[in-house]
């Protein structure tokens, strides 16, 4: 039976291995069940070693599978995290279970009551795990992130300069702030609103990132390493420019980026503040940017020939040209308005940051290739640059109605 699955695994047309699965699972049906979350869960174990987390897995799913293979994905992920005790989870992969759903205690997979719950025929139901098979057997290796699931060793607590255990609680506060402010930017009609709530915002993030640099600059404390990295998983089409916008909101916020096309990821690497405030900024304007690329609409040539897609290119690669010059200085008039006394203990501190983070980068990726994008439609880039001027960043207009 287990070959079955193999072969079935690796077919181009699975549905002739399918059928002797059937004929098995008409003699035993608990023995299938059985293998069959033996042999997904397995594959999934290979699929975290080969550098992939829980949320990629899910993402990656969502944009090559049929809709019903989540429930089941799901179901898996959870049943193979029952090998591995709550406190050997990186907390950073905690995180994304408990965004998909899934907590501890992790419920066991048996395909023939999922089959039920989710009203699901026996015959689809391996087809399902056929199918998810295949995917994960599929999927390439990415840079690992995180340690394995039942590796990771407890964190320590990071220190300040007076010694005591940082201000989580604090640090939770202020990045909810910034989420509720960008979320209430993206939902509102008014416009001056919207930039009124996005700039202040950015000015949070800004004088936010600062101060955690400041306090690691006492001489007596050796500058911890909480260098770390995290994907972004953009939407299709126009990813090239959709990761460039991500890559300059990552560079004004001391963070380094990776793209790969094939996959319609980012990968961020950087301190870990700095990589939350970057993939918050980033994917807000992530929002804006697609909104203001669907209201310019579609473009035509002087023959009437369809030109929407160079267009569409050349609009997303100015906008993110325009909003990382406008990050970059907001950046920028962020550092000159810190005290000169503190500006002196600031410098080394951001220094040593960038190294811990090229460090890790090098480490992740030391083959890398850097890309020039070409620009084909001067019209987008030309309407790119305008909605990129109407992002919402001012920090200074009032709100109004």
């Amino acid at each position: 039976m287990l070959r079955v699955l193999q072969l079935a695994t690796v077919a181009e047309d699975p549905e002739l291995h399918l059928a002797e699965l059937g004929r098995y699972d008409e003699q035993n049906q608990q023995l299938v069940d059985r293998v069959v979350r033996r042999y997904l869960t397995d594959l999934l174990r290979t699929t975290w070693e080969r550098g992939w987390a829980p949320a990629d897995v899910v993402q990656h799913a969502r944009r090559q599978l049929e809709p019903g293979v989540e429930p089941l994905l799901l179901a898996v992920v959870g049943a193979e995290h029952r090998a591995y005790k709550p406190s050997t989870l990186d907390a950073r992969w905690a995180d994304q279970l408990a965004d998909l759903g899934l907590s501890h205690p992790f419920p066991e997979l048996d395909l023939t009551r999922w089959s039920a719950d989710q009203r699901v025929g026996r015959y689809l139901s391996l087809h399902l795990a056929v199918t998810l098979a295949g995917f994960l057997y599929r999927l390439p290796a990415l840079a690992r992130l995180f340690p394995l699931p039942g590796a990771a060793q407890p964190a320590s607590p990071r220190k300040t300069r007076d010694g005591s255990a940082t201000a989580q609680a604090t640090d939770r506060k202020m990045l909810a702030r910034v989420r509720a402010l960008l979320a209430k930017a993206e939902a509102t009609e008014f416009p001056d609103e919207a930039e009124a709530l996005s700039g202040k915002a950015q000015e949070l993030m800004a004088k936010f990132s600062l101060d955690h640099a400041l306090l690691d600059a006492g001489p007596e404390l050796d500058l911890p390493d909480d260098s770390g990295a995290r994907r972004i998983w953009v939407e299709t089409p126009y990813v090239t420019a959709k990761a460039q916008l991500v890559g300059v909101v990552a560079a004004a916020n001391g963070c380094r980026t990776v793209t790969m096309d094939q996959l319609a990821v980012v990968t961020i690497v950087g301190a870990e503040l700095d990589l939350q405030l970057t993939e918050l900024l980033a994917t807000s304007l992530l929002v804006q940017a697609n909104r203001a690329m669907l209201a310019a609409g579609k473009h035509f040539g002087h023959r009437g020939e369809s030109r929407t897609r160079s267009f569409r290119q050349s609009f997303l690669m100015a906008y993110a040209q325009r909003i990382g010059e406008r990050l970059q200085a907001t950046a920028d008039a962020a550092r000159s308005a810190v005290p000169a006394a503190d500006r002196d203990r600031l410098l080394p501190v951001l220094s040593r940051r960038e190294q811990q983070v090229d460090a890790l980068f090098t480490r992740l990726f030391p083959e890398t290739v850097t890309r020039r994008t070409r620009i084909t439609n001067g019209a987008g880039w030309h309407a790119g640059l305008t909605a990129a001027d109407l992002a919402q960043l001012d920090t200074h207009r009032p709100v109004t109605r």
